[in-house]
């Protein structure tokens, strides 16, 4: 999957973490997926920390951040 720049934003929901995609990113999610939100593999037990630390790995070039 390609690195391209964007933000992801998670959000904890009550059966674990979604990540929404913006910007460059959005389009191939969207081919992949059919969406521009999609669940990660985090359960609700995962740490914001955690999960952020990890998305930002598989995505280096986005901005991630934790919807409020």
């Amino acid at each position: 999957m390609s690195q391209d720049t964007g933000k992801i934003t998670l959000q904890r929901t009550s059966t674990g973490w979604s990540a929404r995609f913006e910007g460059e990113a959005t389009e191939e999610i969207r081919r992949l997926f059919g969406t521009d939100v999609i669940p990660t593999a985090f359960t609700t037990a995962a740490p914001v920390k955690k999960v952020q630390d990890q998305i930002k790995a598989q995505w280096p070039k986005c901005i991630v951040s934790v919807a409020q």
